[in-house]
């Protein structure tokens, strides 16, 4: 029963006062300096009571997913062909940006400890100030206005800085950026290990440009070449560390995927205290924004920690977790505490993306993904999570990816998604552990491929469809892996189906085999909460390829203590549109 699942009228009401906040709003608030924490925190107060999900539910009138006023406009502009050329003093002949085609730390005049200004270091630290040089009137300050100059770049001064500190024989070397704005023409690339990128203390609910805190304005001289802010790219480099951070993204690649922190083949690396925000000027529709900009990426065999990031606005994705591995077992990295809302450019707009193994994601909030095609059309999809099997050379699948008290809500597509597009291929041992799906425009959590699935937990209300989803079809040959053995324990499913006006709709469907319900409770509340009327439906599927689908049935699955509110139909044993 609700009372015996650790279940509080206060973690719902606080759930809901999320849920009701404008999309954008920070999780939480307060001044820099104030008790203002990163990332998503359910309470952990237990209540002897047993509401009633009506009663909780009742007094909020929330749609299911956001669409913009002008989601509908095709972008008034063209995607850049070709694409444009680097302009300015920072650039090299034939319009390359200096530092992209050779790095920085090579083409800078010194090397080592030959870089280093007398004064700029003590005990191992660098202080990036004495390195800049600035052009007449472009004093270092906080002022915006110095992203508009072509003559600024501050890359160059701090690849010195970098260079100096690699040079340090402390254990950590250290280059510390002092409160201001920093242009960077191209990205800085820190790539000696054992080094630390660090500003001022750095709060959640520093607004931007905050006088207090160190800025990273990335303002690239091609962004087609290696835009973004931070780029690891060498190969046997371990232990950097990227933190207290403000970056600022203008602008962003259409042809290969690029990031804002970029962090390939690094062992042991953290990018934390982070707000990454895609702030161009001037301002873009969402579907006039470059389809390729993620936000932070580790790729290449990359691990680590991702904790305490805000990533916001950025086009394609949030936080972006790949690798090129194959099936080999990967080094554990940690997602923790981070926030990652509106992301919406024009092309596969998901907050979290995982397509490598060994993860952990913990208390972290996503929010308000959705795609806004460039040729005009509603906006659609943008999911909160999606967790899938790529299809590369060679192709990898996620394995031992485990999700802890966090919260995906008012996505445009569904709050969770498992995926594969390859036949022998599909996520693996995935746990959901106190999970909370609610107000998506598809479904709460849509599995439409992995095996030895754990959900434990899970909350899902208020969905524009079901809130969950077993799906098994599939427009692939009959024999692919698909669905195996999942485990829900104790799912709350309630007043989803927003999206429907008239029937009656499970909030489980179960397409599937080998499927384990255990516990749980199932609710509709109000006539105006969504068409959840039943609890649990299974049924049959063609899956195939076109011409050669085979009907399929569910087997040997087992539900047991399900609980019911409201006149919820009990769990149907099996439903057959096929035959």
């Amino acid at each position: 029963m609700l009372s015996m699942q650790r279940i509080t009228k206060t973690f719902l009401y606080g759930l809901f006062a999320l849920v009701s906040a404008p999309a954008g709003a920070a999780a939480s608030t307060g001044s820099s300096g104030s008790s203002a924490v990163w990332g998503y925190h359910p309470s952990a107060v237990e209540s002897t009571e047993d509401p009633s999900f009506c009663g909780l539910d009742a007094p909020y009138d929330v749609q299911p997913f956001t669409i913009d006023d002008d989601s509908n406009d095709p972008c008034p502009t063209a995607a850049p062909n070709p694409p444009p050329l680097c302009k300015g003093p920072f650039c090299l002949p034939g319009n390359v940006c200096l530092g992209n085609e050779e790095l920085h730390e090579t083409s800078n005049g010194c090397t080592n400890g030959g870089c280093c200004l007398p004064g700029s270091v003590v005990d191992g630290v660098v202080d990036v100030l004495p390195y800049l040089t600035r052009p007449v009137g472009a004093d270092f300050s906080a002022n915006p206005a110095v992203d508009q100059r072509d003559d600024v770049d501050d890359s160059p001064a701090i690849s010195k800085a970098i260079e100096c500190a690699a040079s340090q024989p402390t254990t950590r070397r250290t280059v510390y950026f002092p409160a201001g704005r920093y242009v960077l023409r191209t990205p800085l690339r820190p790539e000696h290990s054992n080094m630390t990128l660090e500003g001022p203390e750095l709060s959640p609910d520093a607004v931007p440009g905050d006088p207090g805190t160190a800025t990273l304005v990335a303002v690239p001289c091609n962004p087609e070449q290696f835009p973004g802010a931070i780029q690891i790219n060498k190969l046997g480099v371990s232990g950097i560390w990227i933190r207290n951070f403000q970056i600022a993204l203008t602008d962003g690649p259409w042809i290969q995927a690029n990031s804002g922190i970029r962090v390939n083949s690094c062992s042991n690396c953290e990018v934390e205290n982070i707000i990454m925000r895609y702030a161009p000027s001037p301002a873009q529709l969402p579907q006039c924004k470059p389809p390729n900009l993620d936000g932070i990426t580790f790729g290449l065999g990359s691990w680590g920690a991702i904790r305490n990031v805000i990533v916001d606005g950025v086009p394609k994705g949030g936080i972006y977790l790949s690798t090129v591995t194959g099936d080999q077992p990967m080094p554990h990295t940690d997602v923790e505490n981070c926030e990652i809302r509106n992301i919406n450019g024009p092309v596969g707009a998901s907050g979290i993306k995982i397509i490598t193994s060994n993860v952990t994601v913990r208390n972290c909030e996503v929010h308000h993904s959705l795609i806004h095609p460039r040729n005009g059309g509603a906006a659609y999809g943008g999911h909160g999570l999606w967790i899938a099997a790529q299809d590369s050379n060679p192709s990898t699948k996620p394995i031992d990816v485990l999700v802890q008290d966090s919260y995906f809500h008012h996505n445009g597509g569904s709050g969770v998604v498992m995926a594969s597009p390859i036949p022998d291929k599909r996520p693996e041992r995935i746990y959901l552990e106190g999970v909370r799906t609610a107000y998506n425009g598809n479904h709460g959590v849509h599995i439409q491929a992995g095996t030895d699935l754990e959900l434990q937990d899970l909350w899902s209300w208020g969905n524009g469809y079901s809130g969950v989803y077993l799906q098994s079809k599939v427009s692939l040959p009959a024999s692919a892996l698909r669905v195996g053995t999942v485990t829900l324990d104790d799912p709350i499913i309630f007043d989803n189906y927003l999206r429907r006006t008239s029937g009656a709709y499970p909030g489980i469907i179960v397409q599937a085999s080998d499927v384990t319900i255990n516990g749980g409770e199932f609710a509709r509340c109000t006539g105006s909460r969504g068409r959840q009327l039943k609890s649990i439906q299974q049924q049959c599927w063609m899956s195939g390829l076109e011409g050669e689908e085979v009907l399929f049935y569910p087997e040997n699955n087992v539900f047991s203590d399900i609980v019911l509110h409201d006149d919820t139909s009990a769990p149907e044993t099996m439903v057959c549109p096929h035959e």
